[in-house]
């Protein structure tokens, strides 16, 4: 899939490495993990490395790419592409001391502009948990669609919750980009 490092005017995209559970863990607060689906509640850091080791694993066989996001102060997030429910779904999480500042925005946009050049794939797809506008808007700027609604178990919660499903062409990024 990726395996190169992406930069951008604020960030530095790259592979996870089980080195960034530290950096990490202690921004998987619950102002984070009640919009993610697979992420646990509370969550530590033996938890945040067991993440890192099968996403590392995953990354050397090319079954799907996990990046580590950073910015100036270090490892800030995770974005990732891989395959679930025969569709290749980018997922992905920022740390609250960066909510606000279009870095999301700056690093998927990046991260799916990198994919796309290097794969002849037609779309991606993801998924937001209704009420979270914010991550509902960096994918209508980078292009995504809303094409229905259903539901998904939420770890965090513990219970299951209503989800809009996403895709993004490759065509449609190509038109974002030009607008």
């Amino acid at each position: 899939m990726l395996n190169e490092t992406i930069t951008t005017d604020r960030l530095l995209l790259r592979p996870v490495r089980e080195a960034d559970a530290p950096a990490l863990q202690p921004l998987l607060t619950w102002g984070v993990a009640q919009w993610l689906s697979s992420v646990a509640w509370p969550n530590g850091v033996d938890d945040t490395r067991a993440y890192l080791a099968r996403a590392t694993g995953i990354n050397a066989r090319g079954e799907g790419t996990h990046y580590t996001v950073q910015d100036e102060e270090g490892p800030c997030g995770v974005i990732s592409l891989q395959p679930e429910d025969g569709a290749l779904t980018l997922g992905y999480w920022l740390g609250e001391r960066c909510w606000g500042k279009g870095l999301m925005t700056e690093a998927a946009g990046a991260f799916v502009d990198a994919f796309f050049s290097r794969h002849d794939v037609a779309h991606i797809v993801s998924s937001v948990f209704t009420g979270n506008d914010a991550s509902i808007r960096v994918q209508e700027k980078l292009g995504f669609v809303i094409v229905g609604e259903t539901v998904r178990y939420s770890k965090a919660r513990q219970c299951t919750l209503p989800r809009f499903d996403t895709v993004l062409g490759r065509a449609r990024r190509v038109q974002t980009l030009a607008a």
